[in-house]
């Protein structure tokens, strides 16, 4: 599938270059249609904490190269000069208020999926969308349809990040997009709904800081590995390809939304709710671990699972107060009859120090961010599980601040602090340093 999306965006891209090359030729003017390409490009200092939990109910073949024995450690501690990630935009608009986007990621070392030897080229949106989409915050019109059709985002997704790295519930619930059909709209300016058929994320666990960690990349006998597990929660993770089976998800939400016309005052409440049934063994690209119930089950170690059924349930809060945002989201799930929820909030301030709106203004705006987030499992796990760090209760905070240097780049920086419950003291802060280049 990935394959398949990586040839229609080229050919989809290719299609359309002439036409973008031309210079006010009446065709794109009377057509109406308009196509833009746009990128960034991230590099990264980071810092990680090293720390390690023994694992010794592993037999004696797991055990890497050059150790003592099988442990959750740090994906890779101590410090190190990145580049991530180098992102192109492909975006058109057509007539009757049809658009689309296809959106390529190169290296996405922070993103891969669920591990490091996860493809280095992404296709990660391509998508048609029939109808105008109205953004959180975004003051809508009056009552309207849209549908959306292909790999995009899930509609609970946070739109605006204001940091680099993720919160617990953004990497637990709804981090990676989904092959999907969304359909949309509102009644009114202030009322709208959300639907979507899905193929589903599967389950599967990767670490909450910005490496994944590598989790069953090399099989034993005694693998040679270069990163190490992480401490892992479980997180839906990237879809690899379109499944016409019954383990589709189905989610809806509907919401409430005041906003001015300037977007400078506004909030945004939306509930949501999604189900769907986990596979027996969903196949991941990267790991010769199974994802969903294969995952649950363990290696001759269960969770106490029962039955086969995922679902959630939560709610957003979006609020804008001129230079004063946040936004709150709240998950409630139970997977197999595991049950665990989520709360995160972020918070930033603008500082306007500058002309935000001239290219050459230095330093025009910093904006610092606080971002709280927790989650806590109500199940526990066998003391021989593969990762007992799936049940452990858990809280991070980061706090960062995002400065503008010039109108297209911008630097990040942020330090995230974990206070984990754990049958020892784990030390896992990080502190990560972004450097982002955008173009145009």
């Amino acid at each position: 599938m990935r394959s398949f999306l990586l040839t229609l965006s080229f050919t989809f891209t290719s299609a359309l270059a002439p036409a973008a090359q031309e210079e006010e030729e009446p065709f794109e003017e009377s057509e109406g249609i308009q196509f833009r390409v746009s990128g960034e490009v991230k590099g990264h200092f980071r810092w990680s904490e090293d720390d390690r939990f023994a694992r010794p109910a592993f037999p004696p073949s797991f055990v890497p190269q050059g150790r003592q024995q099988v442990e959750l450690r740090t994906v890779s501690p101590g410090s190190s000069i990145e580049l991530s990630k180098a992102t192109i935009f492909f975006d058109v608009d057509f007539p009757r208020g049809i658009s689309g986007r296809v959106k390529i990621d190169f290296l996405d070392l922070y993103d891969r999926n669920p591990t490091s030897s996860d493809h280095n080229i992404d296709v990660d949106e391509a998508y048609l969308r029939f109808g105008k989409k109205y953004e959180s915050l975004e003051p809508m019109e009056g009552s309207h349809m849209y549908a959306l059709f292909g790999k995009a985002p899930k509609f609970e997704r946070q739109i605006f990040r204001r940091l680099e790295s993720y919160g617990l519930v953004q990497t637990a619930f709804n981090r990676f997009n989904d092959l999907q059909l969304q359909l949309g709209g509102s009644v009114g300016r202030h009322v709208y709904f959300r639907a979507q058929v899905s193929n589903g994320n599967p389950t599967f666990f990767r670490d909450p800081n910005v490496l994944a960690g590598d989790n069953g990349v090399v099989p034993p006998p005694n693998p040679d590995i270069t990163l190490d597990s992480g401490f892992p929660i479980f997180y839906h993770a990237e879809v690899e390809e379109l499944a016409f089976d019954d383990n589709f998800e189905g989610g809806f939400g509907a919401g409430v939304r005041y906003a001015s016309e300037d977007r400078q005052k506004g909030v945004d409440v939306l509930g949501f709710y999604y189900r769907t049934t986990l596979s027996e063994a969903a196949k991941l690209h990267g790991t010769f671990y199974e994802g969903d119930l294969d995952l649950l089950n363990g290696a001759g170690s269960s969770l106490p699972i029962s039955g086969n059924e995922r679902k959630e349930w939560g709610f957003d809060v979006d609020a804008q107060w001129g230079e004063l945002g946040a936004f709150l989201q709240y998950v409630d799930e139970e997977a197999a009859s595991l049950p665990r929820t989520g709360i995160e909030v972020e918070v930033g301030y603008n500082f306007v120090l500058g002309d935000r709106g001239d290219p050459k203004a230095l330093f025009p705006v910093i904006q610092p961010v606080v971002r709280y987030s927790r989650i806590d499992n109500g199940f526990s796990a066998p003391r021989d599980f593969a990762a007992p760090s799936v049940v452990w209760d858990w809280t991070k905070v980061d706090f960062g601040a995002r400065v503008t240097i010039l109108q297209n780049v911008d630097a990040t920086f942020e330090y995230a602090y974990h206070d984990i419950e754990a049958s020892q003291q784990i030390d896992h802060d990080e502190f990560l340093a972004t450097l982002r280049f955008r173009f145009p």
